[in-house]
């Protein structure tokens, strides 16, 4: 009998060792696949910045002239590190550029570029809720070098 105690003693402890073993083996299964996981999201975000190109805002520095205008009607934006500049004059110090269009704020107003050619930013549109629409050229790139 005493042997007979001893065997289900021993059957019961090891069945509880089964269970514990299981938990942790889980566990660490469990651990596994979110660290998978954590790693990945990171690895796609640092995927992201090397596929997608930080836009420099001296990529669009330059003189922008008015098309198809009378010279007298004419607007010329020069963009450059200084700001937005129109006609001659200093209308923003700051402007936003993310690589398919271009907008700064003149007051409460925000006039709003969109680029016609994307690859060498040599032309760009009006984009507002006007009749006219105009389109402006890079008549010359800034010679500056920028960093």
């Amino acid at each position: 009998m005493i042997g007979r105690n001893d065997t289900m003693i021993s059957s019961s402890l090891g069945a509880k060792k089964t269970t514990l073993r299981k938990w942790v083996e889980r566990s660490l299964m469990l651990l596994a696949v979110i660290g998978t996981v954590v790693v990945c999201m990171l690895y796609s975000d640092l995927f992201t910045r090397y596929v997608t190109p930080t836009n420099s805002n001296s990529m669009i520095y330059g003189k922008w002239v008015e098309q198809n205008v009378a010279p007298y009607a004419r607007e010329v934006i020069v963009l450059s590190e200084r700001g937005v500049s129109v006609n001659d004059s200093l209308v923003a110090t700051s402007f936003k550029f993310d690589g398919d269009s271009f907008s700064y704020r003149v007051g409460d107003a925000e006039r709003h570029f969109d680029f016609v050619d994307h690859e060498n930013y040599t032309e760009m549109k009006l984009n507002a809720n006007a009749h006219y629409l105009p389109v402006f050229h890079l008549q010359e790139r800034s010679t500056k070098v920028i960093r």
